[in-house]
């Protein structure tokens, strides 16, 4: 069976025509037959006869892409194309289109996503890709690779035993945000006007916060705001982890904190209708205030009294 030569096949290519080997010798060492390497130069070399890689696989993905066009079905039946374009409608699958015209529902689809991009408003979704009901969202790459997941943490963290072991997030403001940290036991707060919610502010914050920087653990959602989290262990004491996408009840604590803050800073609240000092004294009611799930003691009394525990 033939196969196509890739851009990795074709840097090798390169890099042995330009240390002088022979045909056969080239041929060995990519495992090919001495006439497909002749083929591959003989199609896509430069005018001037040289070889490089990247020019020969864009000119091999054009010409591949240029024979289809006399086997594309729609493209070269003009009443056919018509007749599904009369039917087009946001309340009539190409499924049904595809089923009546004889043709596949994937050929619809690639035909408008090719040549009639203008004809996705008439499609039941405008074109837009939805997940079936209960299937899970591909991994995630970058920072989300290699999280430490919630399910790592402490006893003394998840028994809420000791202090000093934090959930945080962020309530969106209109035009900035309020960075939020939730101790689990005492609930004590820990707030922080932000201008925006990238990671590079918050991690200046929590990393120059007296009370964070000496936190035992924090405990974020997967926002992009705490893609920094290697750096925010880096410049603290503290071990990052993360819940679970899409499960906020696993960060309770800070949730209900937040709810708590939006009593008072509900939804379109301005960021330039905050400041720093109106926001401490609210953290500061609360902190001050009894809670009957600490037994009628305020955070701050369970906080401060426990913070030197280990």
């Amino acid at each position: 069976m033939y196969k196509h030569f890739n851009l990795k096949d074709r840097f090798m290519l390169e890099t042995l025509l330009g240390q002088d080997y022979e045909l056969l010798d080239i041929a060995q060492v990519l495992g090919r037959s001495p006439s497909s390497i002749g083929r591959e130069l003989f199609r896509n070399s430069r005018a001037d006869g040289s070889y490089e890689a990247r020019h020969a696989h864009m000119k091999s993905k054009h010409r591949r892409q240029k024979s289809k066009i006399k086997y594309r079905k729609i493209e070269n039946d003009l009443e056919l194309a018509n007749r599904i374009i009369e039917r087009l409608n946001p309340l009539i699958s190409p499924e049904v289109i595809a089923h009546d015209e004889n043709v596949s529902t994937e050929t619809i689809y690639a035909w408008i996503s090719r040549s009639r991009l203008d004809l996705k408003t008439l499609l039941p979704q405008h074109g837009k890709k939805r997940r079936r009901y209960g299937t899970k969202r591909t991994l995630k790459q970058g920072w989300t690779r290699d999280l430490r997941a919630i399910s790592e943490r402490s006893i003394g963290a998840n028994n809420r035993s000791r202090v000093g072991h934090f959930e945080g997030d962020t309530i969106r403001l209109d035009g900035g945000a309020i960075l939020t940290h939730t101790d689990r036991k005492s609930r004590f707060e820990i707030a922080h006007l932000m201008k925006s919610e990238e990671a590079g502010p918050a991690h200046e914050i929590i990393k120059n916060d007296k009370l964070l920087k000496i936190a035992k653990s924090i405990t974020y959602d997967r926002g992009s705001t705490f893609s920094l989290w290697r750096y925010i262990e880096k410049d603290t004491t503290a071990k990052v982890f993360f819940a679970l996408a899409r499960h906020p009840w696993e960060r309770g604590t800070n949730e209900n904190a937040n709810g708590r803050l939006r009593r008072i800073f509900p939804k379109g609240t301005r960021y330039a209708d905050v400041d720093q000092k109106k926001l401490d004294e609210i953290v500061n009611l609360m902190n001050n205030t009894k809670r009957k799930c600490l037994n009628w003691r305020t955070p701050k009394e369970v906080f401060m009294g426990n913070c030197t525990s280990n």
